[in-house]
Protein backbone atom coordinates (compact mmCIF):
# COMPACT_ATOMS: atom_id res chain seq x y z
CA UNK A 1 0.00 0.00 0.00
CA UNK A 2 1.37 3.41 -0.97
CA UNK A 3 2.17 5.76 1.88
CA UNK A 4 0.93 8.82 0.04
CA UNK A 5 -2.60 9.24 -1.19
CA UNK A 6 -4.19 10.38 -4.40
CA UNK A 7 -6.21 13.09 -2.68
CA UNK A 8 -3.94 15.89 -3.83
CA UNK A 9 -5.45 18.68 -5.88
CA UNK A 10 -6.84 17.69 -9.25
CA UNK A 11 -4.59 20.34 -10.78
CA UNK A 12 -1.52 18.15 -10.28
CA UNK A 13 0.00 19.07 -13.65
CA UNK A 14 0.27 22.70 -12.58
CA UNK A 15 1.57 21.82 -9.11
CA UNK A 16 4.13 19.51 -10.67
CA UNK A 17 5.54 22.28 -12.85
CA UNK A 18 5.72 24.66 -9.89
CA UNK A 19 7.62 22.10 -7.80
CA UNK A 20 10.09 21.38 -10.60
CA UNK A 21 11.01 25.06 -10.84
CA UNK A 22 11.75 25.44 -7.14
CA UNK A 23 15.18 25.25 -5.55
CA UNK A 24 15.72 22.98 -2.57
CA UNK A 25 15.99 25.89 -0.11
CA UNK A 26 12.63 27.26 -1.25
CA UNK A 27 10.71 24.23 0.01
CA UNK A 28 11.39 25.11 3.64
CA UNK A 29 11.50 21.44 4.58
CA UNK A 30 12.34 20.10 8.02
CA UNK A 31 12.01 16.84 9.90
CA UNK A 32 9.85 18.22 12.70
CA UNK A 33 6.16 17.70 12.17
CA UNK A 34 6.55 15.18 9.36
CA UNK A 35 6.13 11.40 9.28
CA UNK A 36 9.92 11.14 9.53
CA UNK A 37 10.31 12.54 13.04
CA UNK A 38 8.58 9.61 14.82
CA UNK A 39 10.78 7.20 12.86
CA UNK A 40 13.95 9.01 13.89
CA UNK A 41 12.64 9.00 17.47
CA UNK A 42 12.10 5.25 17.19
CA UNK A 43 15.68 4.80 15.99
CA UNK A 44 16.92 6.74 19.03
CA UNK A 45 14.75 4.59 21.32
CA UNK A 46 16.26 1.45 19.84
CA UNK A 47 19.77 2.83 20.35
CA UNK A 48 18.90 3.72 23.94
CA UNK A 49 17.50 0.25 24.52
CA UNK A 50 20.77 -1.16 23.15
CA UNK A 51 22.63 1.11 25.62
CA UNK A 52 24.30 3.11 22.87
CA UNK A 53 24.65 6.69 24.04
CA UNK A 54 25.76 8.19 20.72
CA UNK A 55 22.95 9.84 18.74
CA UNK A 56 23.87 10.80 15.22
CA UNK A 57 22.29 14.00 13.90
CA UNK A 58 19.76 13.45 11.11
CA UNK A 59 19.18 15.92 8.29
CA UNK A 60 17.36 16.11 4.95
CA UNK A 61 19.62 15.39 2.00
CA UNK A 62 19.47 14.56 -1.70
CA UNK A 63 19.56 10.84 -0.97
CA UNK A 64 20.08 8.26 1.74
CA UNK A 65 23.59 8.43 3.03
CA UNK A 66 26.24 8.99 5.62
CA UNK A 67 29.23 11.03 4.41
CA UNK A 68 32.40 8.97 4.63
CA UNK A 69 33.89 9.00 8.12
CA UNK A 70 31.26 11.55 9.25
CA UNK A 71 28.70 10.31 11.81
CA UNK A 72 25.55 12.00 10.49
CA UNK A 73 22.54 10.56 8.66
CA UNK A 74 20.99 12.00 5.53
CA UNK A 75 17.36 11.19 4.63
CA UNK A 76 16.00 11.99 1.14
CA UNK A 77 14.18 15.32 1.39
CA UNK A 78 11.20 14.18 -0.67
CA UNK A 79 10.19 11.75 2.09
CA UNK A 80 9.24 14.78 4.19
CA UNK A 81 6.52 15.98 1.82
CA UNK A 82 3.63 14.13 0.17
CA UNK A 83 3.73 16.09 -3.08
CA UNK A 84 7.48 15.66 -3.44
CA UNK A 85 7.08 11.94 -2.86
CA UNK A 86 4.57 11.78 -5.67
CA UNK A 87 6.91 13.73 -7.93
CA UNK A 88 9.86 11.47 -7.06
CA UNK A 89 7.72 8.41 -7.72
CA UNK A 90 6.79 9.68 -11.18
CA UNK A 91 10.27 10.78 -12.21
CA UNK A 92 12.23 7.83 -10.80
CA UNK A 93 9.46 5.27 -11.31
CA UNK A 94 9.51 4.27 -7.67
CA UNK A 95 10.63 5.44 -4.26
CA UNK A 96 13.53 3.98 -2.31
CA UNK A 97 12.32 3.15 1.20
CA UNK A 98 8.71 4.24 0.83
CA UNK A 99 6.99 2.65 3.83
CA UNK A 100 7.65 3.46 7.48
CA UNK A 101 9.11 -0.01 7.95
CA UNK A 102 11.54 0.45 5.05
CA UNK A 103 12.57 3.90 6.23
CA UNK A 104 13.35 2.54 9.67
CA UNK A 105 15.41 -0.26 8.10
CA UNK A 106 17.46 2.33 6.23
CA UNK A 107 17.86 4.41 9.39
CA UNK A 108 19.25 1.39 11.24
CA UNK A 109 21.70 0.81 8.39
CA UNK A 110 22.89 4.42 8.37
CA UNK A 111 23.16 4.32 12.17
CA UNK A 112 25.60 1.46 11.66
CA UNK A 113 27.80 3.73 9.56
CA UNK A 114 27.68 6.48 12.16
CA UNK A 115 28.56 4.06 14.97
CA UNK A 116 31.50 2.79 12.93
CA UNK A 117 32.72 6.31 12.15
CA UNK A 118 32.13 7.81 15.58
CA UNK A 119 34.31 5.20 17.28
CA UNK A 120 36.66 4.63 14.31
CA UNK A 121 36.16 0.88 14.46
CA UNK A 122 37.08 0.65 10.76
CA UNK A 123 40.65 1.62 11.67
CA UNK A 124 41.23 -1.39 13.94
CA UNK A 125 42.85 -4.67 13.01
CA UNK A 126 39.98 -6.76 14.37
CA UNK A 127 37.48 -4.91 12.18
CA UNK A 128 39.63 -5.54 9.12
CA UNK A 129 39.88 -9.25 9.89
CA UNK A 130 36.13 -9.60 10.24
CA UNK A 131 34.81 -7.31 7.52
CA UNK A 132 37.73 -6.77 5.19
CA UNK A 133 39.92 -3.77 4.34
CA UNK A 134 38.12 -0.45 4.66
CA UNK A 135 40.32 0.89 1.86
CA UNK A 136 38.87 -1.57 -0.65
CA UNK A 137 37.60 0.29 -3.73
CA UNK A 138 33.91 1.10 -3.51
CA UNK A 139 32.09 -0.29 -6.54
CA UNK A 140 28.55 0.65 -7.47
CA UNK A 141 28.25 -2.48 -9.57
CA UNK A 142 28.97 -5.67 -7.66
CA UNK A 143 28.07 -9.32 -8.08
CA UNK A 144 26.70 -10.72 -4.81
CA UNK A 145 26.42 -14.37 -3.98
CA UNK A 146 22.76 -14.74 -2.90
CA UNK A 147 23.52 -18.04 -1.16
CA UNK A 148 26.42 -16.82 0.95
CA UNK A 149 26.00 -17.15 4.71
CA UNK A 150 28.99 -14.99 5.45
CA UNK A 151 26.82 -11.88 5.32
CA UNK A 152 23.57 -10.84 7.00
CA UNK A 153 20.52 -10.05 4.90
CA UNK A 154 18.90 -6.71 5.56
CA UNK A 155 18.55 -4.21 2.71
CA UNK A 156 17.63 -5.53 -0.76
CA UNK A 157 20.29 -6.74 -3.16
CA UNK A 158 22.49 -8.53 -0.60
CA UNK A 159 23.86 -5.09 0.18
CA UNK A 160 26.27 -6.34 2.84
CA UNK A 161 28.39 -7.83 0.07
CA UNK A 162 29.01 -4.50 -1.62
CA UNK A 163 31.88 -3.28 0.59
CA UNK A 164 33.28 -3.95 4.08
CA UNK A 165 31.80 -0.66 5.29
CA UNK A 166 28.35 -1.74 4.07
CA UNK A 167 28.88 -5.17 5.58
CA UNK A 168 29.36 -3.60 8.99
CA UNK A 169 26.39 -1.25 8.58
CA UNK A 170 24.13 -4.12 7.57
CA UNK A 171 25.39 -6.27 10.44
CA UNK A 172 24.74 -3.43 12.87
CA UNK A 173 21.23 -2.92 11.47
CA UNK A 174 20.31 -6.57 11.98
CA UNK A 175 21.80 -6.51 15.46
CA UNK A 176 19.86 -3.34 16.37
CA UNK A 177 16.49 -4.45 14.97
CA UNK A 178 14.41 -5.63 17.97
CA UNK A 179 12.57 -8.13 15.77
CA UNK A 180 15.59 -9.69 14.04
CA UNK A 181 16.13 -12.50 16.57
CA UNK A 182 19.69 -12.58 15.25
CA UNK A 183 21.11 -15.03 17.79
CA UNK A 184 18.74 -17.75 16.61
CA UNK A 185 18.45 -16.83 12.93
CA UNK A 186 22.19 -16.52 12.27
CA UNK A 187 23.68 -18.90 14.83
CA UNK A 188 24.91 -21.35 12.18
CA UNK A 189 26.02 -18.70 9.69
CA UNK A 190 29.54 -17.50 9.06
CA UNK A 191 28.45 -13.92 9.76
CA UNK A 192 27.51 -14.79 13.34
CA UNK A 193 30.94 -13.75 14.58
CA UNK A 194 30.38 -10.33 13.03
CA UNK A 195 27.13 -9.94 14.94
CA UNK A 196 28.88 -10.96 18.14
CA UNK A 197 31.54 -8.35 17.42
CA UNK A 198 28.93 -5.61 17.08
CA UNK A 199 27.25 -6.81 20.27
CA UNK A 200 30.56 -6.67 22.12
CA UNK A 201 31.54 -3.23 20.75
CA UNK A 202 28.16 -1.77 21.66
CA UNK A 203 28.57 -2.96 25.24
CA UNK A 204 32.17 -1.80 25.60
Amino acid sequence: ERVFTENLSENWTHQREVLLKKKFAEFGLKLEGTRLQPLVDELYRELESARITFRSPVYLADEWGCPEATPIIGIPFYLADEKLMRLEDEIMEGIEAESDEDILSYLRHEAGHTFNYAYKLYATEEWHKLFGPYSRPYRENYKPNPFSRNFVRHLPGWYAQKHPDEDFAETFAVWLDPSSNWREVYQDWGCYKKLEYVDRMAKT
